[in-house]
């Protein structure tokens, strides 16, 4: 099956299954732990009091991303900020209504931002994450010849974390990331190398680097939890390459960052099943926890049995615990 083909279908199951616009998704051995002296918190409204009470909507002026916050939003509360990073050829709309996290932000109580990746020639929206995902799928597919290997989307996020601590009444010891698919691989990209600021993430069908080392520096550890279907017919589980460049395995990619993250990463331990996907019988996800992280980390690996690239429809109770986790995993 072609790599076009593998987008276009997972394309199709989204659309079919949740009567939205294709959300067709493109798409580091063992790090060593590295301990460093605490980072400087990062600064904000709220460490001086001058959050708007009734603040924009929107942030970056370059490019600009959308922000969801509580229906009672009060500026002497301080809040957990998210970003949800969507798939290739989709958009941050598209992805919080697929997973909901537009309808959790009142009872979650976080500030969401919902940042569009660049659009290449097609309109096709992507991430420069990894050489697999998904900026050189991006300029294969528009022929444009263009090197979108050159956007710092690391960088993007960054200005979005620091803009958003400075307009919104944000608790900055946590800082969390769910990304599908190439915004997984952006996601999992941000806990290497923006883990002064990234406290959390949900990786839902990403990958990383092939090499582990291109995972470095990660200067603090980062609470991550995997999710991947074992029949993911685009980012497969048990690794690939997209043109020619490699992604590891989905056990391989949880290995690695539970060692970064101070865990015994050779040692997952089970837990007990878990029913996520409700067009799937019983309790299908298996779920590994990685013992023994640095103070307040935790990794795990969560396995969707017979999950494709884009599970639907989710238990809700499923989702719940991935917004809880991410919200439950302070920076200590």
């Amino acid at each position: 099956m072609t790599l076009h083909k593998r987008f276009t279908r997972a394309g199709l199951r989204l659309a079919a299954a949740a009567g939205l616009l294709a959300l067709a998704a493109c798409g580091g051995g063992n790090g060593d732990h590295i301990t460093v002296a605490p980072e400087p918190g990062l600064p904000g409204c709220a460490d001086d009091g001058s959050c708007a009470s009734n603040p924009p909507l929107e942030i970056d002026s370059e490019r600009p991303a959308a922000v969801m916050i509580p229906s009672d939003y009060d500026v002497t509360r301080r809040y957990p900020l998210m970003i949800v990073l969507h798939g290739y050829r989709a958009t941050g709309a598209l992805e919080t209504i697929y997973l909901g996290l537009d309808t959790r932000v009142d009872t979650g109580q976080y500030v969401l931002v919902t940042p569009d990746g660049t659009e290449n020639l097609n309109g096709d929206r992507f991430w420069n994450a990894t050489p697999a995902c998904c900026a050189a799928v991006a300029a294969e597919e528009d022929n444009s010849g263009e090197d979108y290997t050159q956007i710092d989307d690391v960088g993007y996020i960054r200005r979005l974390i620091e803009e958003a601590a400075a307009t919104y009444s944000i608790d900055t010891s946590r800082i969390t990331l769910f990304g599908h698919s190439n915004g997984a691989f952006l996601a999992l990209r941000l806990a290497c190398e923006a883990s002064d600021f990234v406290t959390a993430v949900v990786s839902l069908a990403g990958s990383t680097f092939e090499d582990a080392s291109s995972c470095a520096p990660a200067t603090n550890p980062v609470s991550i939890r995997f999710l991947h279907g074992d029949a993911d017919e685009t980012i497969f589980y048990q690794g690939g390459d997209i043109l020619g460049a490699v992604y590891p395995a989905a056990p391989e990619t949880a290995k690695r960052f539970a060692n970064l993250a101070g865990c015994a990463g050779d040692d997952p331990v089970p837990l007990p099943n878990v029913d996520a996907v409700a067009s799937l019988e019983g309790a299908e996800t298996t779920v590994v926890t990685y013992p023994d992280c640095d103070p307040g980390a935790e990794v795990e690996l969560w396995t969707i049995v017979g999950g494709p690239h884009i599970p639907f429809p989710w238990v809700p109770a499923a989702i719940d615990s991935q917004v809880d986790w991410l919200l439950d995993h302070p920076r200590e």
